[in-house]
């Protein structure tokens, strides 16, 4: 009840603040609802000049959870108040924190209260734009309950201090800059060391530019657990379980070389090191080596023709010290790709890719080493014909080899041949009319290598989608396709809608071989009706989607989304949508049985076995 008061006192402390002379004012305020949760959110920011080189700074969140699945209830607070002063070269930041945690389920004996109060100052100096150093420290206070002693509390103080400092400085072409902080918390059952320092250099030259990016970072955690009391003592403590050590540092590098305008060359390489160490639980030390390098090349040949090539190569290592289940995993890549543009808008597009994937576990003797071999071919087709219809083929051939390198696992040793194709067809009527059509087939064949039982299987898939489309935006300027911009198209209107019905069929089926043939074991088929619904009027738009899924499966859903902008960009929105996957007590009405009253009686129905989910958001700015 004191979060709901204080909220609604800084509410109104904003919308009444309009009149006074302020940067910043802003009020977010969100409502979510489900059968499982439900949400609230709410945040304010707000900026006052009382003087010239003064300003008052409020920031305040909070979220209220309710998880109707369990019955939890959470509520988080926090408030934050900041005087700033200014000067010429300093400036000085005297804040204030309150905070507070409330967790109760029925998971836990008691509910949880956390609250925590800090009280600091920062000191920033800045003699140059290019140069700036800054220096903070914090008072803290925390009260907790008591999660195994009920109506008692844990308190704690302590201080958190740390600095910050960055320059950056430009030479000829090229901009340099290094950064680096640390900051060191110590509570009574809290405590942390951290620092970070890191460097970038950028070179821009006519023909050549160079990036580079180098971090290290240095994190380190006591870990306290809270034990219960013993037999003399009445309330819990918090125990010293362990220390957790880890530092990355990464270093990453770009380099893009342009001799002439039809050629630009790009090498890419990024490495990474991350460690994690435990005083007492070593067993949980690793350490993750990463590294990728990466080469690619676009070459316009001609006026017509365009090449791009690329080629990568990842290398990782996740390293376990003492559980002797070290991953190395080895990822090469080559691919190349054409592109003709025969006419305008016309082209035939090839692509080869080649993926091999490696990995390794050395220290387990190797016995579950895996490599992944696949080929990638595709060919692609786009026309236009008379313009206004734009006929397109994606076809695709793919060839993997899924080999285990121990004898053990060598029976799940198998070939994969996928064939694919994915035509598509769009025509356009006037400027505010398309119809458009895909269709997409697939067969997979998986063979196994070697005959030990196991069954070569297929998987066949069959689907097609069909959009008829009425958009007076117009629809020629939503699509954005280039040749359809430059047929004559009337000017969008303020008061713009568009309607697009939909329908989906897919069907999955897998099979096992029988000798020469294959045997269908199952199968699924899915039929998809939907109608998406958009009305934008000026600062207003609605959308209404409906979507009925039947076949193997049943599904219902139904989005309702709308918005209204004003008041230099503050808006409301509103979302509604329910879903339904059950539909064993909901009565069908057909046309032979058709009636008011049933037809009634099945939306009340579908009402209560509805999902409903329900968003409402608030954002104000002044």
């Amino acid at each position: 009840m004191k979060k709901r008061i204080l909220f609604f006192f800084l509410s109104l402390f904003l919308l009444c603040s309009p009149y006074w002379k302020a940067q910043t004012q802003g009020l977010d305020w969100t409502v979510y609802s489900s059968q499982q949760v439900l949400s609230i959110e709410n945040a304010l920011q707000y900026r006052f000049y009382p003087t010239a080189k003064t300003s008052l700074v409020i920031n305040s969140k909070s979220n209220i959870e309710n998880r109707l699945n369990f019955n939890q209830e959470a509520k988080n607070a926090d408030l934050n108040v900041g005087l700033e002063l200014m000067s010429k070269h300093f400036m000085h930041t005297i804040s204030s924190d309150y905070q507070t945690f409330y967790d109760n389920s029925d998971l836990e004996p008691a509910a949880y209260v956390n609250k925590t109060a800090i009280l600091g100052y920062h000191i920033n100096y800045s003699p140059v734009d290019s140069l700036n150093i800054g220096i903070f420290s914090k008072g803290i206070l925390r009260n907790e309950q008591d999660r195994y002693v009920n109506g008692y509390s844990l308190s704690s103080e302590g201080y958190w201090f740390g600095s910050n400092a960055s320059y950056s400085n430009y030479i000829l072409n090229s901009i340099a800059g290094i950064s680096a902080n640390a900051e060191r918390k110590r509570m009574d059952w809290e405590s942390f060391d951290y620092a970070n320092l890191g460097a970038n250099y950028n070179y821009y030259g006519n023909y050549l530019n160079f990036a580079c990016l180098a971090n290290y970072n240095y994190h380190s955690e006591d870990i306290y657990v809270l034990a219960a009391p013993e037999q003399n003592e009445i309330r819990s403590n918090y125990q010293l379980s362990d220390n957790q050590l880890r530092w990355n540092f990464d270093i990453s590098g770009n380099l893009q070389y342009s001799p002439e305008d039809r050629v630009q060359l790009e090498i890419r390489d990024n490495y990474s090191l991350r460690q994690t160490s435990y005083s007492k639980s070593k067993i949980r030390n690793n350490t993750d080596h990463y590294n990728q390098a990466q080469l690619h090349l676009d070459y316009q040949i001609s006026q017509k023709v365009s090449w791009q090539s690329d080629l990568a190569h990842t290398y990782a290592i996740k390293d376990y010290y003492y559980d002797l289940n070290t991953r190395q995993t080895d990822n090469r890549h080559i691919g190349s790709r054409i592109n003709w543009e025969y006419s305008e808008g016309d082209s035939l597009i090839a692509a080869y890719f080649v993926n091999l994937q490696i990995i390794k576990f050395p220290e387990d003797d190797n016995q579950w080493d895996n490599d992944l071999l696949t080929h990638n071919l595709r060919f692609g087709w786009k026309h236009y014909w008379h313009e206004r219809v734009v006929l397109g083929n994606w076809f695709g051939y793919s060839f993997s080899k899924d080999v285990y390198i121990d004898s053990l696992l060598s029976a799940n040793n198998k070939e994969i041949s996928s064939w694919t194709m994915f035509p598509e067809c769009k025509f356009l009527i006037g400027d505010r009319i398309a119809f458009f059509q895909t269709y997409q087939i697939r067969a997979d064949y998986s063979d196994y290598i070697y005959n030990t039982g196991k069954n070569n299987t297929l998987y066949r898939q069959l689907g097609y989608q069909y959009n008829l489309v009425f958009d007076t935006f117009p629809l020629i300027a939503r699509t954005l396709d280039p040749r359809w911009l430059e047929l004559p198209f009337r000017n969008s209107p303020e008061n713009a809608f568009m309607i697009d019905l939909g329908f989906a069929y897919e069907e999955n089926q897998y099979a096992q071989q029988k000798q020469s043939y294959y045997e269908l074991q199952t199968k699924n088929r899915r039929w998809t009706a939907s109608i998406d619904f958009r009305h934008d009027i000026k600062n207003l738009y609605w959308t209404l989607s409906p979507q009925y899924t039947w076949g193997t499966w049943k599904e219902l859903t139904f989005n309702l989304n709308s918005a209204c902008l004003f008041n230099n960009n503050s808006l409301i929105e509103f979302k509604l949508a329910p879903f339904i996957d059950n539909f064993e007590n909901i009565d069908s009405v057909s046309f032979h049985n058709f009636s008011a009253n049933k037809f009634f009686k099945m939306v009340k129905q579908c009402s209560e076995a509805a999902d409903w989910r329900l968003s409402t958001t608030l954002r104000l700015y002044f």
